[in-house]
């Protein structure tokens, strides 16, 4: 049932809410791949370890990595987002210090090893950590690319690294700006995103509030035409009803405004209760609704339109204001427009009116 509500309206407000929690879990599910990739290369460094291949270097760092990353994967369903991003921090920081080691202590092999392991993996990881922490990521990138290119330009001091020309300065400088301008241009495009979003949130509200009864959280006369025209787009079979509270003027008279307001709404509580979740209820103007029920044959519009009826009068008279309400209801036929159907439900209300208020009248035309 269209019934905008004050809860409707504040959901609206909550910006990014929906983009950072998608972003979130997309970059869960990234890390969850890179992690059980990096377990599988890491059992292969073992194994190969097992057999004479390769460095103790490689085989303790890849055993240490493979310990790590299956705890990592045990525990993973059991893990919150915060604290996915957490182990996205925590490889980050165990990626600088393989970095270091290649840059600061590694034997020539080994240090291109763990260079390229390094450059290869890290910009995934920002990646990662941006989407997670899309507010503090241009901090995270320009850490790290302070990081690794003050490890890298105290590195070049080394004269074995000179076989691998690894002992140029220019590293440094190079791997600073590169990181951190990476990082910034992901953080850049996750913002836009998340600013496109809020726009489009901001439209929406904008839209529900131009179509929403304020008083009442019904939709409005303007949702009403909006309805209306889509009744005509196709053949459709409905009904509408035309709903006046009665005597409410003297209610405004006698009691004020401010009760007669409260009566409206509680006249909109009762007829939600007994409306389907698809039926459609809008105020029309001051004390009269519309109803529209689609998919209903002419019995069941009548049934629908004296309990709806028979509700108001009976969930009103303990109030302090009982109200009655009459009702006009008018089927659609296949040569008459939605909108001549209101005027039928609108001269069937009329004729409820007419004969003493309190009463179900439907149109025959």
């Amino acid at each position: 049932m269209n019934r905008p509500s004050d809860k409707t309206l504040s959901s609206k407000l909550e910006p990014r809410s929906s983009a950072r929690t998608v972003d979130q879990d997309s970059a869960s599910r990234i890390l969850l791949t890179i992690i059980a990739t990096a377990c599988f290369l890491a059992a292969g460094v073992v194994i190969s370890g097992f057999v004479g291949l390769g460095t103790n270097v490689s085989f303790q760092f890849a055993f240490g990595w493979l310990v790590f990353l299956s705890a990592v994967l045990l525990m993973w369903p059991y893990l919150s987002l915060n604290t996915r991003g957490i182990v996205a921090l925590l490889i980050l920081a165990a990626l600088i210090i393989r970095w270091s080691y290649s840059w600061l202590m590694a034997p020539p092999r080994e240090a291109m090893i763990g260079i390229i392991i390094v450059l290869l993996y890290t910009p995934i990881l920002l990646v990662i950590t941006t989407l997670m922490f899309s507010t503090s990521a241009a901090y995270i990138g320009i850490l790290v690319g302070l990081l690794m290119g003050a490890v890298s330009f105290l590195g070049t001091s080394r004269e074995v690294l000179a076989p691998l020309y690894l002992n140029d300065w220019r590293i440094a400088p190079l791997i600073l700006c590169v990181y951190a301008l990476f990082t910034w241009l992901v953080k850049r495009w996750v913002d836009e995103r998340y600013a496109l979003e809020l726009s489009a949130q901001r439209e929406q509200q904008l839209t529900l509030e131009s179509n929403t009864d304020q008083l009442t959280g019904l939709a409005n006369r303007r949702a009403c035409d909006a309805r209306l025209q889509q009744l005509d787009a196709g053949p459709r079979k409905y009904a509408i009803i035309m709903l006046d509270i009665d005597h409410f003027k003297q209610v405004n008279d006698t009691h004020g405004h401010t009760e007669g307001d409260h009566v409206l709404r509680r006249v909109v509580h009762l007829l939600s209760s007994k409306l389907r979740p698809h039926d459609f209820i809008a105020r029309w103007g001051g004390e009269e609704f519309l109803v529209i029920l689609e998919s209903i044959s002419s019995a069941d519009a009548k049934a629908v339109s004296d309990a709806l009826c028979q509700c108001i009068e009976g969930g009103t008279v303990n109030d302090a204001i009982p109200v009655t309400v009459s009702l006009g209801v008018a089927l659609s036929t296949g040569d008459q427009t939605a909108i001549n159907t209101l005027k039928n439900a609108d001269e069937a209300l009329y004729a409820a009116k007419t004969a003493g208020r309190n009463r179900v009248r439907m149109a025959f035309k």
